[in-house]
């Protein structure tokens, strides 16, 4: 039961984690935006290209199970995610937030809780 729930909790929270990142992209694009029309474009784009990437590459049923570019991926997303956070100047989001991805994917994998 204990093992049921731990699995849930930390699959739950790596989901999470995947939308905190699309939402850290877009934000990001909003904010860095000039006009109105760069704003949405470059927050929409960023946001679509990071869930279009992720649904490829990094799924749990991903269209392509190649687990380099699956990791690439997450690096891709993640990382990008924190560095936008960074340049906007959330410091402690940006450091806090792929500390915690790095813990919960460690959590995943060393536990091989399946995803």
């Amino acid at each position: 039961m204990i093992t049921t729930a731990w699995t849930a909790v930390n699959l739950t929270l790596a989901f999470v984690l995947e939308l905190v990142a699309v939402g850290a992209l877009a934000y990001w694009g909003v904010r860095t935006g000039r006009n109105r029309i760069a704003k949405v474009l470059l927050g929409g784009g960023v946001a679509l290209t990071a869930m279009v990437l992720w649904g490829m590459f990094a799924a749990p049923q991903a269209s392509f199970a190649i687990p380099v570019v699956a990791v690439a991926t997450k690096v891709v997303v993640f990382g990008g995610a924190a560095a936008g956070l960074w340049q906007l100047g959330h410091r402690t989001a940006a450091i806090a937030f792929p500390a915690l991805v790095v813990a919960n994917l460690a959590v995943i994998h060393v536990g091989h809780l399946s995803m």
